[in-house]
This record gives structure tokens, sequence and C-alpha cells, in this order.
């Protein structure tokens, strides 16, 4: 089974990353700028739709905020919010989901650098959310591309600082890692996706 996960996470980063990059390379035929808020948004929309595909029946999965009634706080905006049952409210693609229903969120990213990873940004957003999770759910990085000269094992030892799980399409490797015979790049970095995939499809 695990090679089965490796095979699909593989070709669905190999996919994700097209449409991305097509998207990106569209926006370049107009007159305007690259717009990095409708980039952001539209890599959103491909990274649910992927989530989605993978989601076990009586699971929604939306952008929104998580409310919880013991301390009658809400959390901050959630790029996705994996729930079961009916939200509390629901606006289009926005929901608000009791604590208790919440199976795992998402923050999604076009791409990470050294700043992001390394930075403060990552880190405050997971303490001020990770109390918005039941107990065993997950806060999962997403993101579509992966930049930094920092070595793989500083990057993996980060990530794991920052969130539950991550989830990496495409991973440009530095100098440090070509050095050492690695390829330019990789896809389904540290086999995140398969992993991600394989959780998806065993939510309960």
């Amino acid at each position: 089974m695990e090679e089965l996960y490796k095979t699909l996470g593989d070709a669905k980063c190999v996919e994700l990353s097209k449409k991305s990059r097509t998207f990106w390379e569209m926006l370049g035929l107009g007159e305007g700028r690259k717009s990095a808020q409708v980039s952001g948004a539209v890599r959103e929309g491909i990274a649910k739709e992927f989530i989605k595909e993978f989601l076990p029946q009586g699971f929604g999965l939306k952008s929104g905020l998580v409310f919880d009634t013991e301390t009658r706080k809400m959390s901050p905006q959630i790029d996705a919010v994996i729930y079961k049952g009916v939200p509390l409210l629901e606006f289009g693609d926005i929901v608000v989901v009791e604590k208790e229903q919440v199976k795992g969120i998402f923050e999604i990213k076009s791409y990470l650098d050294a700043a992001n990873i390394f930075g403060n940004n990552l880190a405050s957003g997971y303490r001020r959310k990770k109390d918005f999770l039941p107990t065993g759910t997950r806060y999962i990085l997403f993101a579509f591309d992966l930049f930094t000269g920092k070595s793989d094992d500083e990057v993996l030892e980060r990530l794991n600082e920052v969130c539950d799980s991550y989830a990496i399409v495409l991973r440009w490797e530095p100098r440090i890692e070509l050095r050492r015979g690695k390829e330019n790049w990789v896809y389904n970095f540290d086999n995140s996706v398969s992993r991600l995939i394989e959780w998806l499809r065993n939510l309960s």
C-alpha cells in the first residue's frame, strides 16, 4: 500500500504543479502586473480541489473560522477547514464550525522560502490556530513550491516545529543538496503529499 500512495503522490504533484504554472503563465498574457493576491487565491482553490478529491464521504472542506464553545472564542481566518457535520454558519465557500467538528486545518502557500520557514510568521500562525484544534487533529502546511538555500535536514527540522504535518508539491534543491548528488528539483518532497493522501483517505 505504501508504494501505491508514493506513486499516487508523485503523479498528483506533477498535476498540481502543471495547473499552478499554467495559471501563472496565463496571467502573464494580460496587460496588467501579475497579482500575488489573485495567484494566491487561485492556488488555494487548486489545493482545496485536490484535498476534496481524497476526502471520505461525510466530510466538508471550506475556508472559514472555528468557534470554541468552551472559551467562547473565534479562531483567526483559516485557508481550509476539514469538518464533519453541518456548519454553524455557511456563506458560499465560507463556514463557521464548532471546534469539536474539526478534523484538520490547512495553511496554503503558493511558495515557501527561507524567510517564511525560518521567520516568525508561520510559527506564530501555528500557535494562534492550534488552540482551535481538538486533540489528535492536524494543522497542515501545504505549499506548491519550496525555495531555500538551507539543507533538506534543516528544512525538515523547522517544518516539524511550525506545523503538525506538511505537504510540499515541488522542492527546488539548493547547492548544498546538489553537491550531494540530488536533482535540481524534486516532486512530493519527503513523500509528504503521499502521506497527506493516505491520511485523508483514512479519516473517520
